[in-house]
C-alpha cells in the first residue's frame, strides 16, 4: 500500500512539471491532452507488464483494523479470531507439510470424517486472495454436514507455505503434491477423492483433472488389466465462479487493455481452463453465482460446452450469489448439491 501511495505521489509530481514545461512551450491544449493520453495509456500498459503477477496472486489481505497503514493479513495467526486454525471451530485437524516436485513446502489442513476410512474426501482449492484459514467456514460446513474429510492447502506463497514464486506451473505442482499425499499417506478412500476448486482454485483444479485423467488413461493403455489402479481418478469434480481464461478476464474487466498487442506480447498470464477442461473425463459440477462482480457468470457455461469428455455435467445457479458468498446464498441447497453429486457421480458408468 505505502509503495503504491508514493508512486501516485511521484507521478502527480511528475504530471505537474511536464505540464509546466508545456506551457513553457507553448504547446496547445488538444495536443497537450493527446500527449497526457499517449503518456496514461503507457503507464497503464507498463503497470500491466509489471505488476500482473502482484494483480492476479494476493497472499496477503488488507487488515480490516487498519486498511491503509496496517501490515496484510498473510497468515492463519494474524486472522480474526475463529479463522486462525479448526481448533478454534471445534474441528478435529491434523496439520500437513506438503512438498512439492520442486521441493517447495507447502501447509495444509487435513480434516478427518468420523468414518475416515471410507468417507469421502473434499480437496479444495481455494480463490486468489488470503490464506486457507479464510475459508474454515466454508470447511466447517462440509465437514459438519456432508460428513466428509476435508484437505486444504496454502499455494506457495501463500499463508505459511514457504516463500517462492507464484505462478502457474507452481501452483499446479502443489495441487499435485496435495493429491499425492491423499493418495499415499492420508489413509482415504481414494476412489471417493472429489475436487473442489473456487475462482482461481477452479482453474488450478481444471489441470489438475486433466492431468490426472491422462495420466489414467496412459497406465490403462499400459496395463489393461489392473494399470488404471495405479493412477486413480478423482470421484468428480466441483467448479464454483471460475474463469475461462486470464485473456477472457482481461477481456472482461479491463475492456480497455483488451488489444492483440497486450494478449501476445504482455500478458504473461495464461489459465486456459477453456483448453484444459476438454480433456476431464470425470463428473462435474458447476456451482454459479448469477450476480458474481468479478468472474462474468457466462464463463462457466462456456466451460460446461467446453467439458465434451464429462460423462455427467450438473449445474446448480444460485440467483443472488456473488463471487464470495455463493455458497452462502445457497443455503442447505449447496450441502444437498453436493451430496446429490457425490452420489451420482459414484453411480456413473464411468466408474465401472
Amino acid at each position: 500500500m505505502l509503495t503504491r501511495l508514493a508512486l501516485l505521489l511521484f507521478g502527480q509530481v511528475l504530471f505537474n512539471r511536464m505540464s509546466v514545461l508545456l506551457d513553457a512551450l507553448g504547446l496547445p491544449l488538444a495536443a497537450r491532452l493527446a500527449l497526457y493520453a499517449f503518456i496514461g495509456a503507457c503507464g497503464l500498459v507498463l503497470s500491466i507488464w509489471i505488476w500482473q503477477e502482484s494483480i492476479l496472486y494476493v497472499p496477503g489481505i488488507p487488515n480490516a483494523a487498519n486498511p491503509f497503514f496496517g501490515s496484510n493479513v498473510k497468515t492463519p495467526q494474524e486472522c480474526p479470531e475463529g479463522l486462525r486454525s479448526p481448533r478454534e471451530r471445534g474441528l478435529p485437524f491434523e496439520d500437513v507439510k506438503l512438498v512439492a516436485s520442486d521441493g517447495v513446502k507447502c501447509h495444509a489442513w487435513f480434516l478427518p470424517a468420523q468414518e475416515r476410512a471410507t468417507a469421502p474426501t473434499v480437496l479444495f482449492s481455494h480463490e486468489n486472495a488470503g490464506s486457507m484459514s479464510l475459508r474454515l467456514p466454508l470447511f466447517q460446513v462440509l465437514h459438519s454436514y456432508l460428513h466428509v474429510n476435508v484437505f486444504c492447502y496454502d499455494y506457495r506463497g501463500y499463508g505459511n507455505s514457504d516463500a517462492a514464486a507464484i505462478n502457474e506451473q507452481g501452483l499446479l505442482r502443489d495441487a499435485h503434491a496435495a493429491w499425492r499425499w491423499l493418495v499415499q499417506a492420508a489413509g482415504v478412500d481414494s476412489s471417493r477423492i472429489v475436487l473442489f476448486g473456487s475462482s482461481l482454485g477452479g482453474a488450478v483444479t481444471i489441470q489438475l483433472a486433466r492431468d490426472l485423467c491422462q495420466a489414467a488413461a496412459d497406465a490403462a493403455v499400459e496395463a489393461p488389466s489392473g494399470g488404471a489402479a495405479e493412477a486413480p481418478l478423482p470421484l468428480g469434480v466441483v467448479l464454483q465462479n471460475t474463469f475461462i481464461s486470464i485473456e477472457a478476464m482481461l477481456g472482461a474487466k479491463f475492456p480497455w487493455l483488451d488489444w492483440a498487442f497486450v494478449r501476445r506480447h504482455l500478458l504473461r498470464l495464461h489459465w486456459c481452463s477453456i483448453e484444459h477442461i476438454a480433456h476431464v473425463s470425470v463428473p462435474l459440477l458447476f456451482i454459479i453465482g448469477q450476480r458474481d462482480e468479478i468472474v462474468p457468470p457466462h464463463h462457466s457455461g462456456s466451460l460446461q460446452q467446453a467439458a465434451a469428455a464429462a460423462p455427467l455435467i450438473h449445474v446448480r445457479k444460485v440467483p443472488d450469489g456473488m463471487h464470495n458468498d455463493t455458497w452462502i446464498k445457497a443455503g442447505p441447497d449447496f450441502v444437498r448439491w453436493l451430496g446429490d453429486f457425490i452420489r451420482t457421480a459414484e453411480a456413473s458408468p464411468s466408474r465401472w
